[in-house]
């Protein structure tokens, strides 16, 4: 009987998986960088060759980038050319399910408490919102479930740690946050040092073929990194957005690099994850394990600090504290609780409608906000009739553009047209940046600053100061407008036949 009763309820938490999946996956494109993404991939089918070097901009063409998410860039195109923008949303749907799911079964695989992996799959859904985008960063949740899962596994079956380099295989050509998982390597690579003690109340002594081994492991998983198309390039070119780096500036003006918006149900999800699980292993720390501390150290850190990172820490972070709550359930309710896969007493009756409850509570209480996610992002469509006039009236010269719209306008324009900024702002560096902002706040020297990168005309929104300054009788023209932005020329410059003629 029991045995039916487990089957049932891992059948329910996996479709709790799905339905929380399909619900913060599926909808509209809400992220301004898939596009670009989507370019890229379009040209390495289209060509067969991995560009290295920018050719989309004129502000930075010819400047270095690896392609750091060719893989994923590749897979979204493919898809992409079976149905677009739908076909996008599918792919993104899909993957938020499939992780939801992988997590479920592994925190059930675990001996956790069913109870408590419901209520994680709902905060980890709930965290994860904002990140649900088609972008390659929605492979971080499956990489790094398939890394955990193998180094705590190589404890009983010593093999799985010499998989782990093939993990880095996979991730170093599909997203630049392979420096994350060489990190949580690094940890398991000193839990082996010291004996690998499930719990620190078993002891620590060192090991010296531990050490080697965790070492082997590690140093075979950077080795892996270099399998890329610009090998070591790829390395040296990540250790730039370390604290410090060339490419660190990015953390102070893009929002997703800053910490998660107070207030927002993903940071209280996040919060309750990271914190919460973070203080129930510091109170049982002796039944905690070297490895597991570290790892929770390193996601709280990061989820808290990064807001792009509150998806894959709230992951890990419930890999590995799920367990040691889950104990600590099983003492205070072992029936209900704590009840599990291996618990040995039957269960309460008042399991199941429990369990049904939370799930179908995790459910509402994330459909509201998706909804009004979606309402919101009503309002940041890419402006697509301007793009239509562009096409249409064919403006010569260098543009402007916004920041946000940039890999849109890469995905319509190019190469008939190349923009001034884009999403990938590492790339553009401090100077182009501040430039493309003095021009958007219409500071003194601005019409210098664009004469720089010779801008003939330009798109802005409206709310911008540099909307207001090309209105008028002044050396600029506004030729076309709508709720979202206002596209102008020069007045004496080669697009002098569209002013009045818009």
């Amino acid at each position: 009987m029991q045995q039916v009763l487990h089957r049932r309820f891992l059948v329910l938490l996996l479709l709790l998986g799905i339905v929380l999946g399909v619900l913060i996956g599926s909808g509209q494109i809400r992220c301004y960088d898939v596009w670009w993404h989507l370019r890229l991939g379009q040209d390495i089918l289209r060509t067969g060759k991995i560009s290295l070097y920018d050719e989309y901009s004129h502000t930075a063409t010819g400047n270095f980038r690896p392609p750091q998410q060719w893989l994923f860039e590749v897979l979204e195109a493919g898809v992409y050319s079976l149905g677009e923008d739908s076909a996008l949303v599918g792919l993104r749907t899909v993957l938020a399910a499939i992780a939801l799911v992988v997590l479920g079964f592994i925190l059930v695989r675990r001996n956790c408490s069913y109870l408590l992996t419901a209520v994680l799959l709902v905060l980890v859904a709930s965290a994860s919102m904002p990140s649900i985008t088609c972008r390659p960063h929605l492979m971080l949740p499956l990489l790094l479930l398939a890394l955990v899962s193998l180094l705590e596994g190589s404890g009983r079956r010593p093999w799985l740690q010499w998989l782990v380099p093939l993990v880095f295989v996979l991730w170093a050509n599909t997203h630049a946050s392979f420096t994350v998982g060489l990190a949580i390597v690094g940890a398991w690579m000193l839990h082996r040092a010291v004996g690998s003690p499930e719990r620190l109340a078993d002891g620590i002594r060192l090991s010296v073929a531990g050490f080697v081994q965790g070492m082997l492991v590690l140093l075979g998983s950077l080795a892996a990194c270099l399998v890329n198309p610009v090998g070591v390039g790829l390395l040296l070119y990540s250790l730039k957005y370390l604290p410090g780096g060339e490419y660190a500036f990015h953390a102070k003006v893009i929002q997703e690099w800053r910490p998660a918006p107070l207030g927002t149900l993903e940071l209280a999800a996040a919060t309750l994850i990271l914190v919460g699980g973070g203080l129930v292993m510091l109170l049982r720390i002796r039944r905690v394990s070297l490895f597991g501390l570290l790892a929770a150290a390193l996601m709280l850190m990061m989820g808290m600090r990064w807001g792009r990172a509150i998806m894959h820490s709230a992951v890990v972070m419930a890999w590995i504290a799920a367990p040691v709550i889950s104990e600590w359930l099983r003492e205070v309710s072992p029936t209900l609780l704590g009840w599990s896969v291996r618990s040995k007493m039957a269960p309460e009756r008042l399991l199941a409608p429990a369990l049904i409850v939370i799930s179908l509570l995790g459910i509402v209480s994330i459909y509201r906000p998706v909804r009004a996610k979606a309402e919101l992002n009503r309002n940041v469509h890419p402006p697509i009739a301007a793009v239509a006039w562009v096409e249409a009236h064919r403006p010569q010269g260098n543009m402007y553009n916004p920041y946000q719209w940039g890999g849109y306008l890469i995905h319509r324009l190019y190469p008939r047209y190349r923009v001034f900024i884009d999403g990938r702002v590492d790339m553009y560096g401090t100077q182009v940046f501040n430039d493309w902002m003095a021009i958007r706040d219409a500071k003194p020297n601005w019409e210098q600053i664009a004469a720089k990168y010779g801008v003939e005309w330009g798109i802005v929104e409206p709310r911008f100061p540099l909307a207001r300054a090309v209105t008028g009788w002044g050396k600029w023209a506004a030729v076309y407008r709508d709720n979202q932005v206002l596209i102008f020329v020069r007045r004496d410059g080669p697009n002098a036949a569209l002013v009045g003629g818009s």
